[in-house]
Formats: C-alpha cells, sequence, structure tokens
C-alpha cells in the first residue's frame, strides 16, 4: 500500500531560520570584519600622522649643559641623516659665574653667551644629566623629545663623532631668500663682526654691517612683513630675543636695503664685554 509522503513543515521551517541565521551570521562577521579593517587604517593613518608631526622638519643644533658646564653640542642633520656629536669634555668652559652675575642673570643673555662662545645661534639647550654622550645615554635623555627622539631611532641614522674646532662647526646653506643687516650703533669694536659670523655659521645671509651714532639702549630687530621667505629667520631670532624687541617696520627694513634688520644697542654691546673679559682675559 502506498502512502503520500510529506515533509515534515517543522522540519522545512527549522531549515529556513537556520538559513537565514547563516546569512545574519555572515553578515554580522563581514560587517565586524570590515569595522576591524577600518580601525586597524584609521590606526595606520593616525600613527602616520603622529610619526611626521614629530620628525624634524629642519637641521637643529643642541647644546647639552651638565653641573653648569657645556658637555657636548648636537647637530641634527635631517637632510644628511646624520647625528653630529661634538664632545665638550675638554673644554675648560667654566661658566659657574653666569649665576654669580646679575648682569648676565636671564636665559636670554645666557643664551646670547653660548652663542658669542660657540659661534652660533642654539635651537634649544638642555640640562643634561649625564657627563657622557654615548648612545645610550642620549636615547634614555631624548625619550620624552618625541621629535629628537624618532630623529635618533632611525636606522639609516649616522652617528659621527668630533672634538671641538673652528673647522668642525657644522653649517647650514644661507637662508637666501631673507637679507639680514646689522647696524651697531654703539662704540664696542668687533661686536658687528662677531655678531655677523655667529648669525653666518646659524644660516643667515648677512649682505651689509655698518654702524650710526644712535647709541640705542636696547637692541632692536624690525623686519619687512612682506617677505614671507623671513620666517624661519625670524624664528631663530625669537630663540635669543624677546619677541617684544622683534617689530615689523617695512621702511626701516626698506632703508637698509634688507628683509631684516638687527640695530645692536648698548645691552648687547655690554653682554659682548663681559664675554671677552670672562673668556678673553
Amino acid at each position: 500500500m502506498l502512502r503520500d509522503y510529506r515533509p515534515n513543515q517543522k522540519t522545512q521551517s527549522t531549515k529556513v531560520v537556520q538559513q537565514k541565521k547563516c546569512k545574519i551570521n555572515r553578515r554580522v562577521l563581514f560587517s565586524v570584519f570590515l569595522i576591524l579593517v577600518l580601525i586597524a587604517l584609521s590606526m595606520i593613518a593616525i600613527k602616520a600622522k603622529l610619526a611626521d608631526f614629530y620628525q624634524l622638519k629642519a637641521n637643529e643644533r643642541v647644546l647639552l649643559i651638565h653641573n653648569q658646564q657645556p658637555v657636548g653640542i648636537l647637530f641634527f642633520n635631517v637632510f644628511d641623516k646624520q647625528l653630529v656629536i661634538t664632545d665638550l669634555g675638554d673644554s675648560n668652559f667654566d661658566l659657574s659665574r653666569l649665576n654669580e652675575e646679575a648682569t648676565v642673570s636671564s636665559s636670554v643673555k645666557k643664551n646670547l653667551l653660548y652663542a658669542f662662545l660657540f659661534n652660533t645661534i642654539f635651537d634649544q639647550s638642555y640640562q643634561y644629566p649625564y657627563d657622557n654622550l654615548n648612545r645610550e645615554n642620549l636615547l634614555a635623555f631624548f625619550k620624552n623629545q618625541k621629535n629628537y627622539y624618532s630623529f635618533l631611532q632611525n636606522r639609516e641614522l649616522l652617528w659621527r663623532e668630533q672634538t671641538l674646532a673652528q673647522e668642525n662647526i657644522d653649517t647650514q646653506q644661507p637662508m637666501f631668500g631673507c637679507a639680514v643687516a646689522l647696524i651697531n650703533t654703539t662704540t664696542e669694536t668687533g661686536l658687528a663682526n662677531s655678531l655677523a659670523t655667529m648669525l653666518e655659521n646659524s644660516a643667515f645671509l648677512i649682505i651689509k654691517k655698518d654702524s650710526n651714532a644712535d647709541n640705542l639702549a636696547q637692541t632692536k630687530i624690525v623686519y619687512n612683513p612682506d617677505e614671507p621667505a623671513c620666517k624661519e629667520v625670524l624664528s631663530e631670532l625669537q630663540r635669543i630675543w624677546p619677541e617684544s624687541l622683534i617689530v615689523a617696520d617695512q621702511q626701516a627694513a626698506l632703508q637698509q636695503r634688507a628683509a631684516v634688520v638687527i640695530y645692536i644697542g648698548r645691552d648687547l654691546a655690554d653682554l659682548y664685554v663681559f664675554f671677552i673679559n670672562l673668556f678673553h682675559r
């Protein structure tokens, strides 16, 4: 006797539900996968942005001081991927008198003294806790200075050590777009030449050295605001002079046929005399 076969209705419903669940699960898994991929890509993009943010964009020179004694000059040569370490361990630059002299108590004046001493402007100066400039100490010291630490971590970086000598002062290509004039308003001879040497070693383009009888009490710096190429120069000058002494004055700059004019005042002359007496007696 033949019987009609009909699939179990419940079994069919269960299969349909299971198929729907599988489809939903696949969609959920695919969505989760896409979200994870997007998160990963976002993290990579953020990491790349942060890495770019912390990258040094230009060559920088850093002075390290240990127990009031300069112990090293670091030249971060970004373009050639080099760290040039000038060891000052054998130099007798005792700067302990700086804290004893009221006339040179400010950090601005100390920075100027260091600039005169080494004939260059330093982008940064740090109190360094070690008396040794080996790689391990430098990496430990700069660990919280992300831009320098990132530079030091570059596997292609060449570490080069040298002793202090005039011919070893690493100079940069002049910033040709920003012409600088020096006007000595004091009677102190040799000051303009010394300042010019320091600035030229720091990539400034000095086109004029002159003098007048204004005898300014305070050094004044004027610049032409229509010279966008001077932004880097002004940034360097702000490292050693208060920003309040640097003012926009197009007419005064054009009168000297320069983009930036530094009028040397009595304050800088007195500091220069102190420097000469301190280190060249």
